[in-house]
């Protein structure tokens, strides 16, 4: 019999995994199921918002998945700044989108040096989690929350052009790079 428990464990341990994959799966397409686009979801909450409605029908979205807590979030603001500026007039989007409350977001950058120039999106918990399961990673786990941040995200035409997670300089180059690519096709 002691032969065997490891098998029985793993065994154990691998149908928890798997129920716990599926389980994640589902809890995930349950919030947004009913959409029949990629960037509905999106879209639906630009609507809801005076200021951001008439950008709802935008075919490039640059999204910012961030957090208060993290620095490289941080040290990211001022180089997605620049982009903005260098192409804010070619019809992108560009939105940081974070799931914390508003006034926690406005106490934080009060602090900082460096805010955004770009539009915020607060209380975007399941916002984020949906935009998160986009990754196009083999290794990303379905149903996996934002860990690691930031992410930057390029949606065109209803896909994803561009996934990354994490910040450095030679990130930020692929993020223009991209969204050149985006602004040729």
């Amino acid at each position: 019999m002691n032969k065997l428990s490891p098998f029985i464990l793993s065994a154990i341990f691998i149908s928890l995994l798997l129920a716990s994959n599926s389980i994640a799966k589902w809890q995930q397409s349950a919030v947004f199921r009913h959409y029949k686009t990629l960037d509905e979801p999106l879209r639906k909450i630009l609507e809801q918002d005076d200021f951001l409605a008439d950008e709802s029908q935008n075919r490039i979205y640059v999204i910012n998945l961030w957090a208060t807590w993290c620095q490289p979030c941080a040290k990211e603001i001022p180089h997605l700044n620049k982009l903005v500026d260098k192409y804010e007039e070619d019809g992108l989007l560009f939105l940081a989108i974070n799931g914390e409350s508003e006034k926690e977001v406005l106490e934080w950058l009060d602090l900082q040096k460096n805010d955004f120039i770009y539009f915020h999106l607060h209380n975007q918990k399941k916002l984020m989690d949906y935009l998160f399961q986009l990754n196009p990673d083999k290794n990303h786990k379905y149903g996996q929350k934002p860990q690691h941040l930031p992410a930057n995200i390029i949606i065109n035409n209803n896909q994803v052009s561009y996934f990354k997670i994490g910040y450095s300089r030679e990130s930020i180059t692929e993020l223009e790079e991209a969204i050149k690519q985006c602004l040729e096709s």
